[in-house]
């Protein structure tokens, strides 16, 4: 086993960031178990709404996936999976979303009419055509 130096004992157990990161853990700690009760109690509320309409409750229903990414979030946290602090230190999935969706830019474009585009169509494959015809003809070029 290694031989501990008190002083570098001393200074790991006072950092600032592992307090910092043990309160956050013991709020977390409480926020999950009150979580779990929430989501037990709309378990019971949506299973309400299914008996009867034979549906589920959509706002009831996308609350739920806020409370299960809250879960996952906390879980990680808890267990020392990831250094993001969860809901409402982390940033949102629409932010991150935002930031990696494609630039929509607006433009103008020319609109022409099919019956004019066919004649300057037509009239460009005539003129290269009678141009060759009238050097043929006229012998003077």
């Amino acid at each position: 086993m290694e031989n501990f130096n008190r002083e570098e004992v001393k200074e790991e157990v006072l950092k600032v960031g592992k307090w910092k990161r043990f309160f956050f853990m013991t709020v977390y700690a409480f926020a999950i178990q009150f979580a779990l009760n929430i989501a037990l109690v709309i378990a019971f509320i949506q299973f309400l709404f299914f008996l009867f309409t034979s549906k589920i409750n959509e706002a009831l229903f996308n609350f739920n996936k806020q409370i299960f990414l809250f879960f996952d979030d906390t879980l990680s946290f808890l267990l020392f999976q990831t250094e993001e602090m969860p809901f409402p230190f982390k940033k949102s999935s629409n932010e991150d979303d935002d930031m990696n969706a494609p630039e929509i830019v607006e433009g103008e474009a020319d609109v022409i009419q099919e019956d004019e585009s066919e004649e300057a169509f037509n009239d460009s494959e005539d003129k290269p055509a009678d141009s060759e015809e009238e050097k043929e003809e006229d012998p003077k070029s």
